[in-house]
This record gives C-alpha cells, sequence and structure tokens, in this order.
C-alpha cells in the first residue's frame, strides 16, 4: 500500500527536476548571445541526413518545437500592437508572461518527444544542447522580426505614428513578414526533412535547397509587389530607412537561422549581423534602420532610452 505514495511523490519530484531543467534553459537563452550555438562545429552537408527512425522523428520534434514557439512569439506581439493601433492598452508584463509560456511549452515537447541518444545522432552532446539552441532562435526571431515592423515606430514606451500613411505602412508590412516568415520556413524545413530521413546524394541534396530558395525568393518578389501597392516605395523608405527588398529578403532569411539553429548541418547559415540594416539581430540591443544617435537606439545599434511598463500609442 506504501507503493502508490511512493511513486507519486517520485513523480512530483521527478516534475520539479524537468521544470528547473527547462527554466534553466529558458534562462540560459536570455542571458547567452543568439548566436553562439550549443551544438558547436555543424556536420559536414555531404554527410548530414539519412538518420534513423527515432533519431529523424525527434529532428522534426526539434524543428516543430522551434517554429512553434517563434509563431506564438510573433502572435503575442503583433496582437499586442494592434491592439495599440485599436487605443487599446498592452502591458509589457503580460507580454512576458506569454513569451515565457511559449518557450517554456516547447521546450517540454522536445523533453517529452527526444531523448539524449536521439539528439546526439543529431550533432548534439546532449538533448539539453537542443533546447538551448531552440530557445536561443526562439528570442532571436522574436527580436528580429519585432525590430523589422515596429523597430522605426517605437520610441521608449512609445509607437508613434506621425500620420496615416505611417500607419499603413506598417500595418502592411507586418501582414508581408507574417507571411514571408511563414512560408520561407516551410520551405527550408521540407527540404531539409526530406534529407533527414532519406538517403539523399550530395548533388541532390544541394538541389532540394537550391530549389527552398527559388521558392522563397519567388514569393518575396510577390509580396514585395503587393507592398509596394499598398505602401508606395517613397512612403516605405521613409518610414524604414530601406527599400522592401532589402527588408523582405532579411525576413526570409529567418529561415536560414532555424536551419543553423536545430539542423546540425554545414550549408545554411544564419547571415552575419550587420547595425544598421533594420533588424535587430545577434549582439545587438536594437536596429531601427540607420546609423544616428539620439533617436533610441544608437549608431553601434545599443538601447539609449529604457522603456516604462506599458507601450502607448501617439
Amino acid at each position: 500500500m506504501s507503493t502508490c505514495p511512493i511513486t507519486h511523490r517520485r513523480r512530483a519530484v521527478l516534475q520539479q527536476i524537468r521544470r528547473g531543467l527547462l527554466l534553466a534553459v529558458l534562462s540560459l537563452g536570455t542571458l547567452r548571445p543568439h548566436a553562439a550555438y550549443a551544438h558547436g562545429q555543424a556536420l559536414p552537408f555531404a554527410f548530414w541526413g539519412n538518420f534513423p527512425t527515432a533519431a529523424a522523428r525527434c529532428q522534426r520534434v526539434l524543428a516543430f518545437a522551434a517554429t512553434r514557439c517563434a509563431n506564438r512569439v510573433w502572435k503575442v506581439h503583433t496582437d499586442c500592437f494592434n491592439a495599440l493601433l485599436d487605443g487599446k492598452a498592452c502591458p509589457t508584463s503580460s507580454i512576458g508572461d506569454l513569451v515565457q509560456r511559449a518557450h517554456l511549452d516547447s521546450l517540454n515537447i522536445i523533453d517529452l518527444l527526444c531523448t539524449s541518444p536521439e539528439a546526439q545522432a543529431l550533432g548534439f552532446l546532449l538533448k539539453y544542447e537542443a533546447q538551448t539552441d531552440m530557445n536561443n532562435f526562439c528570442s532571436a526571431v522574436e527580436s528580429a522580426l519585432v525590430s523589422v515592423v515596429y523597430g522605426p515606430v517605437l520610441e521608449g514606451s512609445f509607437v508613434r505614428l506621425t500620420d496615416d500613411r505611417t500607419r499603413t505602412c506598417v500595418e502592411a508590412m507586418q501582414r508581408a513578414t507574417s507571411k514571408f516568415w511563414r512560408f520561407a520556413v516551410r520551405a527550408r524545413l521540407h527540404a531539409l526533412d526530406r534529407i533527414v530521413r532519406n538517403n539523399v546524394t550530395p548533388s541532390d541534396k544541394q538541389a532540394l535547397i537550391d530549389a527552398s530558395s527559388l521558392a522563397v525568393e519567388d514569393l518575396g518578389a510577390r509580396i514585395q509587389k503587393r507592398l509596394d501597392a499598398v505602401c508606395p516605395t517613397a512612403d516605405f523608405t521613409s518610414t524604414y530607412h530601406h527599400d522592401e527588398a532589402a527588408l523582405l529578403q532579411l525576413v526570409g532569411q529567418r529561415a536560414d537561422c532555424l536551419a543553423a539553429a536545430v539542423y546540425v548541418q554545414g550549408a545554411i547559415f544564419c547571415p552575419t549581423p550587420v547595425c544598421g540594416n533594420g533588424m535587430q539581430e545577434a549582439g545587438e540591443q536594437c536596429d531601427d534602420g540607420n546609423r544616428v544617435d539620439g533617436d533610441g537606439c544608437s549608431s553601434q545599434c545599443t538601447v539609449e532610452k529604457t522603456s516604462t511598463a506599458t507601450l502607448r500609442v501617439e
């Protein structure tokens, strides 16, 4: 009769340990530079793939958890800014709680559906490394997409929309970013997951990657045309300090950052950060699209002002 309480206590202790480890991964991801991958050296692309069934399943879990986290976090921010534009409040404390929940849920998915031997077969030392890289990727996407869409109109705790044309461009850029980011990720995942589970020759591997790149470029060109129809080039460059093609390319490259973070292969890389390109990347505290001091984001992409607990529209 005593085994049941002991089992329950043991299960409770194990759950506490697991939650503690997940929180440790979560905190580590917020402290370390997003460019630092826990998995270290990537595997040569020619020899990467054709994994055992269990490892291939774990690879799909890692990719799913990472994209799920990023999509949920991005929705949290777009919902917040949409509320602001409708004249409603959006406390940053509530954003933080929802973002942390998204991270923890994705970390739990990996914890429950992957094992350390499976992660090791994929190029990670331990499952903990895979969780850390997923967590870092999700945080990096959050910073990147928020900055590329809303960075130029954020000033401290305020969203400054100087006129209706600026608002139209920001709303159009948000829709374009959401659609393009999700398509680019799906295109990369489709190519990489085929290589993960099949015996594919090096030339065919590259052909799959090239096909996904062409698909992303094609959609990017079409989205750019639609964006230009709503927000003319002059209005867009006035708001974002860059043209549509340059910023959409940065959005599409977030899919490459996913490939570099949770697929331990050496063919697809996260682009090198560039201060002033309009997207907050690894090592940057902000990036509002220019190299001008005194506007809240310095010429070195460091924050010049601190924000308060609630965002507002002016």
